[in-house]
């Protein structure tokens, strides 16, 4: 479904195919990274849907991902979307050190809802701070630590080895910031990503999925139009967010 969408309406299709959750790491994402002839290295790309951004904002992109089949979705939407500054290469965020040297420097760095799946989440930021410049950036989101479970979600199942799951429920600010300051980082922005409004969104299409799965995405779409109130609406009711966002800079020595 998703190529098609893609054929019919582009880029667009990779982000508004997904959940709620990823448009909002979309928005941060807009945000925050920076365009023009940079090096950009997508650390879990997933789909690919951020890596393709970061080359259609001008970037050289590459995308790792453990996961072969999604690297090959993501290779022939490139190919749909013609964009050819962007590699996808099958690798082991665990062994980043394995292929740091083929890989060479990057400006930035994506790290999406990725380091919550990593027992050694410490050891892959210290393999995220050799992969960058000076003064490049790295841009990571992970679960909120105190968010409430989603429909579907069972945050008691965590996770002793790695297996694909959560081995950790999530972090704070606080705990990221150390972590990423105890190797070298220093902390540019700290805030939070989806909101009350769009947990809502994703329990309702995760409940009518349950039913038909594209049914479900169609029925919820529209009602998207209201994720634009939900800073305002998570403020006001001091609801807790699904997400942490991190932007931190490796310091010069």
């Amino acid at each position: 479904m998703t190529n098609v969408l893609v054929k019919l309406i582009g880029y667009p299709a990779t982000i508004l195919h997904g959940d709620a959750a990823v448009f909002d790491r979309y928005k941060w994402l807009k945000k925050h990274l920076k365009s023009g002839p940079l090096r950009t290295l997508d650390a879990g790309c997933g789909s690919g849907a951020f890596t393709m951004y970061a080359a259609k904002i001008g970037n050289e992109a590459i995308g790792i991902s453990f996961d072969k089949g999604n690297n090959e979705k993501a290779v022939k939407r490139a190919r749909i979307l013609n964009i050819s500054n962007v590699s996808f290469i099958d690798g082991d965020l665990r062994k980043l050190d394995e292929i740091s040297e083929s890989l060479g420097k990057f400006d930035q760095i994506i790290c999406f809802e990725t380091i919550e799946h990593i027992l050694d989440d410490k050891k892959l930021i210290k393999y995220f701070f050799s992969l960058l410049n000076p003064r490049g950036k790295l841009l990571l989101t992970t679960p909120y630590k105190f968010y409430k479970s989603l429909y579907g979600d069972d945050k008691d199942k965590i996770s002793t080895f790695e297996d694909g799951g959560h081995v950790r429920y999530g972090y704070t600010h606080k705990e990221m910031s150390d972590s990423l300051e105890k190797s070298g980082f220093e902390i540019e922005a700290k805030e939070y990503i989806t909101g009350f409004l769009s947990q809502q969104l994703i329990n309702l299409q995760r409940i009518l999925a349950e039913i038909n799965s594209k049914l479900a995405w169609i029925i919820v779409f529209p009602l998207r139009i209201f994720q634009f109130f939900d800073p305002l609406i998570s403020k006001i009711i001091n609801y807790p967010y699904l997400s942490i966002g991190v932007v931190a800079v490796k310091k010069i020595a």
